[in-house]
């Protein structure tokens, strides 16, 4: 008999169907946020997508790809909730993509409006966080991008190729954005985005009219943060060391001086970094291990001989000496800041839990300006292209 009554029950729970779904034409799906600081309240931006001007099949062309929401309000909650007096259905975050902080915000502190985050249970944690640098997060969002129609795509595209090929810049999501502040030993760092150009342009459909829009974007310089507060940036050197030292490194390039007027062009295509942690006379040493292996792309010098192992060594340790520069640059950078975004502090106390703490709560401030960084880097040069010594005449 109980047996009956497990299937039939079993059964009754099929049926129930998708309680908790929502049909398109209810709702509005948001892909980026924008969060501004103004008059003691958050001025907060809902970047929604317009599924009829997307669609291949229903587009009309005279209405944007996407519509603006802004509200203000005490908390983002209450923003989100605010909108309903002007927004034709409920805002939908499944979706989500992209979170731009303003710089005045983020100098302010992002506590707040993470904790609102971390509490939704609607939120994926799987979007990425940016900076506004100098200029308001609206004005990002508002943006006539060219190639993609939906700007947050396009910036969010923009933000993982550029880690992934460039370097300067990391594309960091929101549940590493809470590892970050919630965990230990470590600092929370973002990447800038900034507006140049036109700034009468941008939110026009005329931005995307001509073969070089007025108004553009584009990624620069990393934030460092201290608890929840930005306190400083990184510039381009920096950046490239700070995705050096934290295992970022995907793929870059490197220039070197071969005359006063030429540069070789070496491509990094691999790297991985790996970081130890001593105790010398008690005091904290790291060391940074980076091994990456590399291609030449580019050789105006015709008095290097690509076909002598012993000019490839020299290429190699040239290139292990720049990317050093960067990573030192870097940590001197970070140190003036006081503010240890590479995580040696987390990697210290997995090495030495007792020593870690004794020194956490004043790593930052203390020890961490203190602590010796060594650097092991090595570059292997596997590939020369497909030709060897230039036949330019």
């Amino acid at each position: 008999m109980w047996t009956r009554v497990i299937i039939i029950v079993l059964c009754l729970a099929m049926l129930t169907g998708c309680w908790s779904r929502r049909e398109l034409n209810e709702i509005l799906i948001v892909l980026g946020v924008g969060i501004d600081w103004e008059d003691g309240e958050y001025l907060v931006s809902f970047q929604v997508v317009s599924p009829s001007e997307i669609s291949a099949q229903k587009k009309t062309g005279d209405r944007p790809p996407g519509s603006l929401f802004q509200v203000r309000g005490k908390t983002v909650f209450e923003a989100a909730r605010a909108i309903t007096a002007e927004a034709p259905r409920k805002m939908y975050f499944g979706h989500l993509q992209l979170y731009v902080v303003s710089e005045a915000l983020a100098k302010k502190g992002i506590h707040d409006f993470i904790d609102n985050i971390l509490r939704d249970n609607e939120l994926r944690m799987d979007f990425n966080l940016i900076v506004a640098r100098g200029t308001r997060a609206e004005n990002v969002l508002k943006l006539y991008t060219p190639i993609e129609k939906l700007p947050t795509y396009s910036m969010l595209q923009s933000l993982r190729n550029s880690e992934k090929l460039w370097a300067p810049t990391v594309s960091i999501t929101m549940d590493e954005v809470l590892n970050r502040l919630s965990g230990d030993g470590y600092e929370l760092a973002l990447t800038g985005i900034q507006l140049f150009g036109d700034p009468t342009a941008g939110d026009s459909p005329r931005n995307v009219k001509s073969f070089l829009p007025p108004r553009r974007y584009r990624y620069k310089g990393i934030a460092v943060f201290k608890d929840d507060r930005l306190i400083g940036w990184l510039n381009e050197k920096e950046s490239k060391g700070y995705t050096d030292i934290t295992d970022n490194l995907r793929s870059s390039t490197i220039e070197l001086a071969c005359s006063s007027r030429h540069y070789i062009g070496i491509e990094i295509a691999s790297s991985e970094t790996r970081m130890k942690t001593a105790l010398v006379d008690g005091m904290p040493v790291v060391t940074i291990e980076l091994r990456s292996e590399a291609a030449v792309v580019n050789m105006p010098c015709k008095h290097i001989d690509l076909t002598d192992p012993a000019a490839i060594s020299k290429l190699e340790e040239d290139s292990a000496l720049s990317i050093k520069s960067n990573a030192m640059a870097a940590v001197k950078r970070a140190k003036d800041l006081k503010s240890d975004v590479f995580g040696f502090g987390n990697q210290l106390g997995k090495d030495h839990p007792a020593y870690w703490k004794r020194v956490r709560d004043d790593w930052n401030e203390k020890y961490f300006p203190e602590a010796e960084i060594q650097y092991d880097i090595k570059v292997f040069i596997r590939k020369t292209g497909t030709t060897g010594n230039t036949t330019l005449k």
